[in-house]
């Protein structure tokens, strides 16, 4: 990554911000969210204390003011009752009435004794000094008049109760009896009052107190918080720099190559200056990581970014746009300095070979360059563009340079239109089984068939694979365009006898579907045909682009009663290496080695795999046999089965008739009794 010059004189910092730093702010995050919480919830369980306690008090006082206005309500009518007893006694003699008497006397100083206990203290001992004389001489006297009542003397007895000394003493008694009864209701009243005004200051205590509360915790947090933003900002530089930076390789990444190229792309537009994008792709990158690992892969990676490095000057941008992919900006300047020549350049660099201690490692690369503003004006525009000339480099070969052709963006056109008429085709069913017969040399008999497909297009007639396998494959539309076939097959299959085997053509992306397996057996399920009679074939770069899903595959694809097939054989990358680690049921011989079996190299090679597969015990199918030369070569060398037009074309289920080799007895009348039963 290009860095200014006051950036470079200083030792970089670490990309990711340190533990401490995080931990920090977190630990102060959570402490002032803790205090706040904290003070919230003591706040809040003092108020509710103090509202309960003033609640009960208050309930309290309310309570004794109605006690005082109970007592002194029965106080005065047990008097006036006292008094009307007295009378009567007095005036019949009645000793009912006598009672009657005595209770209310007992009723009266209950009530008494009440409202003194409601009464404030000095009340209560003044109404006792005052009553004291009285009280004992009408207590007397009402002993008097009893007395004289049940002995039968009514008059003395009413002359003691009309008598004025009975009645001054009474008055003062009852003028006593209603001073206690109103220091008692005033005295309730008082303390209600008072709870009151106090709950009231509370509540305000309260609410002045939480404000002031409140401001020191905004303080304590509003302190915490700077603090945190100021770690938080440190912290923010260096995620900055890890998002635009590739930790790998210390380059810019895809996010820090965007940001860099808009300003780049707008000084140039406002000087009026060519600017050249080159998009820069490993060759044989994939192959490395597979044989040495990953940690081999990215030191290759590293070197890669150091000698671009030496390729450019400080002020061009590079970047890892992402896997094996680099981008590299230039401005365009005159020969030999243009930005072909840079690439160049860069082609020869990595096409050196690696030296890691004692492991040498060779890859090269491909270059595809876009140049602003001839070509396109945006960054993303000019990515995409550099992008299709770098297929294009891929597809000429490997190490290759290639500008960017405006043509090529009309093929990637038709590219596109033929993938939509693959989606809608494979909806429409309009890709169709065909079958080609896998027959044994030895007696010539058909074993088994290989689903293969064609398209019935709607404008352009019946297509073959290499006219549309392509785009499907790249475009992801293999996997519902095979499961698709092979529903079709498995409603053909019931026309094929019942030892016929069908040989299932699997790409290399659908390997890296987890639901592979499942998808293909539960069509297989669907059809009541047992899985038994179905066989996988895997080419080679399956197996390279991940060998460890691709071996998962195979072994779930074998206990599911299925048989694998090695396809195409002789023409990867290290097909002893899968062999040792995979075990295969069959493996087909290239067409490329059987069309030339006649020269001494290509039979000493088919002559190879046939031992080689003898003594790993699996079978062989030589693939492309056109001629009774090649067949009877092949059946001389061992191997055991073949395939090819000499058997018999690709055909629709319905053609399947005389026309395989020696089929014809076992499978033309099942044929035709089915087209007869339809």
């Amino acid at each position: 990554m290009t860095m200014p010059t006051s950036e470079r004189s200083s030792p970089p910092g670490p990309l990711l911000p340190s533990v401490s730093i995080v931990e920090q702010t977190m630990r102060q995050a959570r402490r002032a969210v803790a205090i706040t919480l904290a003070g919230a919830a003591l706040w809040t369980a003092l108020l509710l204390v103090e509202r309960i306690w003033s609640a009960d008090e208050l309930a309290r006082a309310a309570e004794r003011l109605a006690t005082a206005h109970e007592v002194a309500g029965r106080l005065r009518v047990t008097e006036q009752q006292l008094w009307q007893a007295a009378q009567t006694a007095s005036l019949t003699g009645d000793v009912g009435w006598i009672d009657r008497y005595d209770r209310l006397v007992d009723q009266v100083s209950q009530n008494v004794e009440h409202a003194a206990l409601l009464a404030p203290m000095e009340v209560s001992d003044r109404y006792r000094r005052k009553t004291a004389e009285a009280a004992a001489e009408i207590t007397r006297m009402r002993a008097s008049a009893l007395e004289a009542l049940k002995s039968g003397a009514h008059e003395s007895a009413r002359a003691l109760f009309d008598g004025e000394r009975y009645g001054l003493n009474s008055r003062l008694l009852s003028e006593a009896n209603e001073e206690l009864t109103g220091a008692s209701l005033a005295a309730t009243r008082a303390d209600l009052a008072r709870l009151e005004q106090r709950s009231w200051l509370m509540s305000g205590g309260a609410v002045l107190l939480a404000l002031v509360a409140g401001a020191v915790l905004w303080r304590r947090l509003s302190r915490g918080l700077d603090h945190t933003r100021g770690t938080l900002r440190d912290a923010e530089v260096h995620i900055q720099r890890m998002a635009s930076s590739d930790l790998l390789t210390g380059l810019d990444n895809r996010a820090g190559l965007h940001d860099r190229m808009h300003a780049r792309l707008a000084r140039a537009g406002t000087g009026g200056e060519a600017v050249s994008v080159l998009m820069v792709d490993l060759d044989r990158f994939k192959p490395v990581n597979d044989r040495h690992g990953h940690m081999v892969g990215d030191m290759v990676l590293k070197e890669v970014a150091r000698r671009l490095k030496l390729c450019l000057t400080p002020d061009d941008l590079r970047a890892r746009y992402g896997g094996d992919e680099f981008v590299v900006v230039v401005p365009e300047r005159a020969a030999p300095f243009s930005a072909r020549a840079t690439a160049e350049r860069i082609v020869e660099r990595l096409a050196e070979p690696m030296q890691f201690g004692d492991l040498s490692v060779s890859i090269g690369a491909s270059v595809g360059i876009a140049q602003f503003p001839a070509d396109a004006q945006t960054a993303d525009e000019l990515l995409r563009k550099a992008d299709s000339a770098l297929y294009r480099a891929k597809q000429g070969g490997r190490g290759l340079v290639h500008r960017y052709d405006p043509r090529r963006d009309e093929i990637m056109a038709d590219r596109h239109t033929l993938e939509q008429e693959i989606r809608e085709g494979i909806a429409a069913g309009q890709f169709v089984p065909y079958y080609q017969p896998i027959v044994g040399l030895e007696r010539r008999n058909v074993s088994s068939m290989e689903l293969l497909c064609r398209w019935r297009h709607p404008e352009r007639g019946v297509l073959t694979p290499d006219k549309f396998i392509a785009v499907a494959e790249n475009s992801g539309l293999i996997g519902p365009l095979t499961f698709a076939l092979l529903r079709a097959a498995c409603q053909d299959i019931e026309r094929f006898p019942p030892h016929w085997r069908l040989s299932i053509n699997v790409a290399p992306q659908q390997i890296e579907n987890p639901e592979l397996v499942a998808q293909l057996l539960a069509i297989v399920r669907e059809s009541g045909v047992p899985a038994t009679r179905f066989d996988v074939e895997l080419t080679e770069t399956a197996l390279v682009n991940d060998t460890a899903r691709a071996r998962a595959v195979i072994m779930d694809l074998k206990k599911a009663g299925m048989t694998v097939t090695l396809d195409d054989f002789g023409t990867g990358y290290s097909s002893l290496s899968y062999l040792a680690e995979m075990t295969f049921d069959r493996i087909k011989i290239d067409r490329s080695f059987v069309r030339t079996i006649d020269k001494p190299q290509s039979a000493k090679i088919v002559d190879a795999i046939i031992g080689l597969s003898r003594s790993l015990g699996v079978d062989t199918v030589a693939e492309g046999v056109e001629t009774e030369l090649q067949a009877s070569t092949l059946h001389q060398m061992g191997c055991r089965n073949a395939q090819g037009y000499l058997f018999g074309r690709p055909m629709p289920a319905r053609d399947l008739d005389d026309r395989v080799a020696l089929a014809k007895n076992t499978m033309t009348p099942q044929v035709r009794r089915r087209e007869n039963a339809t």
